[in-house]
């Protein structure tokens, strides 16, 4: 931080009047230090900020300001300010005019907004407030920031060339600046059906198994960035999706048996005996009598005890809801 950061952090500070919890990954990319250093640098300067291991995985180092607002960048500079604003939210959230608050209670599809930026540039710190205040005002809207030039294997990824650029995924992109409006009008009438799988992902952590249930059940379809969490390698995603077969299974059981078919063809597809277990589990939930047919062809084959347990108990749990 600059003396210039330092004297901007910790007036801040002084206008306080209540702590404020900041939550910082815990990764192994080369970036991680400089986050574990601002921390400790604002934390020196701001006493009234408490700095917290998090607990949620992540690909690049990032600052969690609240449960769907997430800051993968170094806020120093401009970047400040509204970085410091978006703590101070957590006690008192900046109001909203009317037209945008009448916007944000038509919102009923979560979403996730991916907003690159780069400390240099003059026009990012208006778009990280405008967004962080949507964000605030919402928990259907989930908000990451990324300084592209820290992280340019991401940028590249993203295909993003030019600064702030804002990508509501995978649809919509804006370059430079856009209005509230635009952006809440665009996410209001998103389709559910097309969410991916980091979206349905991040519904699931907060707890929405049964919105996205019930959203495959009004739709009559299934989401494929939903089917594709049953295969996630990490085993706590699994088990989020794992709820929504199983309240498909009770809720609607006529199209939780189209599960079945996607589900086979994934075990074909991977090696992994955790996730050949579990697919078994979510076929015992949801398979019928061709389900049936295709585990028993199976089950001579299947080598290891553990996948040969979760095989017969799955043969079992169709036995006994056909």
């Amino acid at each position: 931080m600059k003396p210039s950061d330092i004297r901007k952090a910790a007036d801040w500070a002084a206008s306080q009047t209540r702590s404020h919890t900041l939550f910082l990954s815990e990764t192994r990319h080369p970036g991680q230090p400089a986050f574990d250093a601002f921390a400790s640098e604002l934390t020196r300067t701001a006493p009234c900020v408490r700095v917290t291991p998090s607990d949620r995985p992540c690909q690049i180092p990032a600052f969690f300001i609240a449960d769907n607002i997430r800051f993968s960048a170094l806020p120093l500079e401009k970047e400040l300010a509204p970085f410091l604003e978006a703590l101070g939210f957590q006690a008192h959230p900046s109001p909203l005019p009317e037209n945008i608050q009448a916007q944000l209670a038509q919102l009923s599809t979560p979403c996730r907004l991916t907003l690159f930026i780069a400390v240099q540039c003059p026009h990012c710190p208006d778009m990280v407030r405008r967004l962080v205040t949507l964000a605030v005002h919402s928990k259907h809207i989930f908000l990451d920031i990324i300084d592209g030039t820290l992280f340019p294997e991401t940028a590249d990824a993203h295909q993003v060339r030019s600064v702030p650029c804002l990508i509501l995924e995978p649809d919509f992109r804006w370059t430079g600046r856009v209005d509230s409006e635009e952006i809440l009008t665009q996410m209001i009438e998103r389709d559910p059906s097309r969410l991916s799988a980091a979206t349905f992902r991040q519904i699931l952590e907060q707890g929405e198994a049964d919105w996205v249930c019930r959203q495959m059940i009004q739709a009559n379809t299934l989401f494929k960035g939903f089917t594709d969490l049953l295969r996630h390698p990490e085993w706590s995603v699994r088990l989020g999706a794992m709820v929504v077969v199983e309240n498909l299974a009770e809720q609607a059981p006529q199209l939780a048996v189209h599960l079945g078919p996607v589900l086979m063809q994934t075990f074909d597809d991977v090696s992994d005996i955790s996730i050949q277990g579990d697919l078994l589990y979510a076929l015992g939930e949801v398979g019928d009598p061709e389900t049936r047919a295709w585990i028993e062809n199976r089950l001579p084959g299947l080598t290891h005890s553990d996948l040969k347990d979760a095989a017969e108990d799955a043969l079992a749990a169709i036995e006994d809801r056909v």
